[in-house]
This record gives structure tokens, sequence and C-alpha cells, in this order.
């Protein structure tokens, strides 16, 4: 059973990596099977309060995009390098394939083999030097011709020797394999030459075995001239396996990047590989579209513009969280649970008493946490009296007796940029928004040193720049937060009518200080959207 996959935003913060582990955990002590997943690197902060209750970070997820592995039927169909052309056509036919997977014995990829490539083979054949010219087995003989042993020890292996008919008396030597339709003629003079088996064409009334014989005698129930092209179908798919090129996938593969590469190719069928290296099964155009879609629950986030990749291929159980809500469709009902709370983890923890369970202390530590953090130590303006509640009940679960001077040190340890560049300090938490038609980019840092983090200033604009005209932003703005002053800095490129205008301000140098600001959901994005409706 796959794990349900809760994550939180791109770029995420310490609510949104701590409400996925702390759910994550809820929902395992409920029986379900389920995973924290982040969508970017850890902040500093969140390093430090993971560190701080000996939380390893959830792992890294890209894309819930299908893959191979989702798909609901895979062919399983393969032959191995050692049967005979004979099964694969049986195989093809069945199926209504044009080529297989060729695998060895412990079930590696081989080759392709085509059904062109057998019908080459048959025309190709030369019946004198069937046996020594390609590989085939006596376990494969037999099989094809349906026989039956009637006399002798019958042979195992590959066969190496000459076929002859029982015409060609004069030039049958010890070693060859002799096809007759009858034992009256000379049998005793074949016996005696040594041949190494005589194939009998015949019905079972008609055999008369020689005395004491010793050599093997294989009847077939059918007429030499049916029975001699049969035998060209027992060579082995190894005899006739050619190196053409061909696309083989991964189980991991995301149906996303194969579709192009089977729609384009001239191949039908395409082998799939697991882990291990073997082959898991082969895929056609016609299995791509039904797959099972990864179970994700999101939390402290929304939208898709700020969720994983392939999210539309996924199926949304649940959403927590404490952001609006935003251009968000689903193919199905799910649950919500939605509260205008200052942190996405005083909701998870209402999840936790819903259910009658105490958190962990560990969870508790991560919940009140991202509780502190969201709230900036409840100075932001999203911080609610339910907030302060919640945290001090799990300060108590977590046995964090001085929680202000914790908090304190969880946000100072988050705040030393010195070694972020320019690129990932706008984008340690960035996020996409289109206000009226206006397409923008809002990040926030918090800092006890704004004036530090200014000395990049002109660094900062060049990459702000730089990303406006890749992704079309119209507008960026980055939010420097100081958390002792509890007011921010807007460092602005693009349109900054629309933050004049909603902050009622005069930007110097693309600057402007916005005293009392701190919080980007309930200070800075509402005030923008408001100003952009006049723009």
């Amino acid at each position: 059973m796959e794990p349900i996959l809760i994550f939180g935003h791109k770029n995420p913060d310490t609510d949104s990596i701590c409400s996925a582990l702390s759910l994550a955990t809820l929902k395992e002590l409920q029986g379900e099977k389920a995973q924290a997943c982040r969508l970017g690197n850890i902040s500093k902060e969140t390093e430090f309060v993971l560190n701080k209750f000996n939380i390893e970070a959830p792992m890294f997820l890209s894309t819930v995009s299908a893959q191979i592995s989702d798909l609901t039927h895979i062919e399983k169909k393969t032959i191995n390098h050692k049967d005979s052309l004979k099964k694969a056509l049986e195989i093809m036919t069945k199926e209504n394939y044009s080529s297989l997977p060729v695998v060895n014995s412990k079930n590696h990829l081989k080759g392709m083999i085509h059904i062109s490539e057998i019908a080459n083979a048959y025309l190709n054949i030369d019946y004198a030097d069937l046996f020594t010219k390609y590989h085939t087995t006596y376990e494969n003989l037999k099989h094809v011709l349906n026989g039956e042993v009637v006399s002798g020890e019958y042979p195992t292996g590959q066969i190496q020797a000459n076929l002859k008919g029982v015409s060609e008396y004069r030039n049958i030597s010890s070693g060859d394999i002799v096809i007759t339709t009858t034992l009256l003629d000379s049998v005793d003079d074949l016996i005696e030459l040594g041949v190494k088996m005589i194939i009998l064409c015949c019905d079972k009334e008609d055999v008369i075995l020689p005395r004491d014989s010793k050599t093997p005698i294989l009847r077939v129930n059918g007429s030499l001239f049916r029975t001699i092209p049969l035998i060209s179908q027992s060579i082995s798919i190894l005899s006739i396996l050619g190196n053409e090129k061909f696309y083989s996938f991964s189980t991991d593969d995301h149906l996303i990047d194969i579709k192009d590469i089977m729609k384009e190719s001239s191949q039908t069928n395409f082998p799939v590989i697991d882990n291990n290296g073997e082959v898991y099964g082969t895929i056609r155009t016609k299995n791509l579209i039904n797959f099972n879609r990864k179970k994700v629950v999101l939390v402290d986030h929304n939208e898709a513009t700020q969720s994983v990749d392939g999210l539309k291929d996924s199926r949304i159980i649940q959403v927590v969280d404490h952001h609006k809500f935003g251009n968000f469709e689903t193919n199905e009902p799910v649950r919500i649970n939605a509260e205008t709370v200052g942190s996405t983890c005083t909701i998870v923890y209402d999840l936790y008493k819903d259910a009658d369970i105490i958190p962990p202390k560990e969870m508790a530590g991560l919940m009140l946490s991202a509780i502190l953090s969201d709230t900036l130590m409840f100075k932001s303006p999203t911080c609610t009296e339910k907030d302060i509640e919640v945290a001090k009940e799990l300060a108590k679960i977590a046995e964090v007796n001085d929680f202000q001077t914790y908090g304190m040190d969880m946000l100072i340890a988050g705040t030393s940029l010195s070694d972020k560049t320019p690129e990932e300090i706008l984008t340690m938490d960035q996020k996409e928004f289109t206000m009226n038609g206006i397409k923008l980019a809002i990040s926030q840092v918090n800092t006890v040193d704004v004036k530090g983090l200014l000395d990049q200033k002109e660094n900062l604009e060049n990459v702000m720049n730089k990303t406006n005209e890749v992704k079309g932003y119209q507008l960026s703005v980055l939010v420097i937060t100081d958390i002792v002053k509890a007011g921010s800095m807007l460092l602005v490129i693009g349109d900054s009518n629309i933050v004049e205008k909603g902050f009622h301000t005069q930007l110097e140098n693309n600057t402007a200080w916005v005293d009392g600001v701190v919080s980007r959901k309930k200070q800075v994005v509402p005030f923008l959207m408001a100003a952009s409706q006049g723009v």
C-alpha cells in the first residue's frame, strides 16, 4: 500500500515542514500509512528546530506526476533467450504483439525480438546446417514437434549435430540426427553408425522398434513435409537476436516524460526495468490511459502554483491550511480543515485533540516551534488567542519551560543570511500571485540585520530583474522583516505604483520602510490586492 504523501508549499518555512511531519505522525498513530515530504530545502530556522527535537528532515519530493509503476495494467509477457521461435510466435499471436522483450535466466533484458526477424529467419534457413548454424536445444525440439520418446534415452542441452534425411544414407555419419518415415530400412545400420538421434515421422501404430536400441528415437505424429518446417521453429531466440537499438524505461519514469518518445517511435512494445535491473513488464501506448493516482495531503497551502509539480495527476484527499483559498479545484470531494489562525500547526493540534491523541513530545515541540515562527512570537497580526493557548499547551507537552526564550533563539538562528546567495535569499520563501491580471512574486526573509542584507541590494535587484523577465512577473517584492523592530523594509522591482499605492508610501532607490508590517498574508498581499484594482 502506497503511503499518503503530506507536504507543504515550495520554499518551505518552519510551519510548512512541521505541519507535514506532525500530521504524518498523527495519521500513523491512527493506523494509516503516511509520509511527510518537503518541496524544497529547509531553512536555518527549521534546521534549528529539527535538531532541537532530534527529528530528520522529511524526504524531498520533486513531483507527484504519474509514474510507470502507477499504471493499472502492465503487460508481463517476455521470452527467454533460450526459448524457441515457436514459443515466441505463440505469445505474439495470442497477445497481438509485433515484438517481445528477450530476457536471460536472471530476467535481465537481453534485447527485443521482432516478428519480422522471425519471418526473415524462416526464409533464410538451410535445413542442412540448421543445428550447426543456429542455437537450439533438445528440449526445444521435443516441445516444438510435440514428440514422444519411444526408444533410448533422450538427450538434453544444446544440439550440436547435422540434420540428415534417411535418403542421404551414404552421407550419414556418427553424431548426425536422422529424420525418416520408417524404421524398417537400414535402421540397424543407422544405429551401428552411431547416429545421435532418429526423428520418426509416423503414426503410433506403425512403429516397429529395433531390439535393444539405446539410440533415442523421437516419434512425431505427422508427415515428413510437415515436420521439417516445424524443426526450424525449434531454434532459440538467441540464434537470431540482433543488436538493433530500442527504447526501454524504468518503473520510476514519469508518464509525462515518456509519452512523446512512445508516440514518435516506430517501436510499439516498450520493456520496463525495475529497481533490481529485472524486466518488470512491457507497456504500449494504450496502457498509459489508466493509472493509480498518488494520495496527497496539502498543508500550509492550497494553490497549485505553490505546490508540487504534477499535482493534477494526484488525488488530493485533504487540505489543512490557514491561508485564503484561490483557484482551488479538485475532481472529487476533499476534506478541508481551514481556520483563521496564525499557523497551520494550530489546526493540526486540533486534529490530534479531535482524535483524542496526545502528540508525542517531539511533535509537540515541532508544532510549538511552527506557531512561534509563523506568528513572530505572537507579534504578527495573524496571531490569534487560540494560537497563544495552543502554544502554551504544546510547550507543556514538549517540556519547553521558557518558550519565549526558545522562540527568540529559534528566530535568531534563522536570520543569518551571510552564507546565502541573492538567488537563495529571494527563493527561500517566495510565493507567486496573480492580482487582477498582474503577475507578481513576493519573497520574505526575517532578520535582525536589515542593513547588512541591504549591502547586497544591487545584486538582489539584478536577480529580481532577471526573474521578472524569465517568469513574466510585472512586479517582484522582497519583504525584509526585522523581528526586533517589528517592521519590514520593502525592496521593489517592477510596477512600483502598486506598492506605493498599497502602503501609501514613496519608494526611494526601490526601497521603503513600513512600520508594523510583519505578515505577508495579512499585511502585504491584501494591500497589494486592493491597490491592483485601481492600477
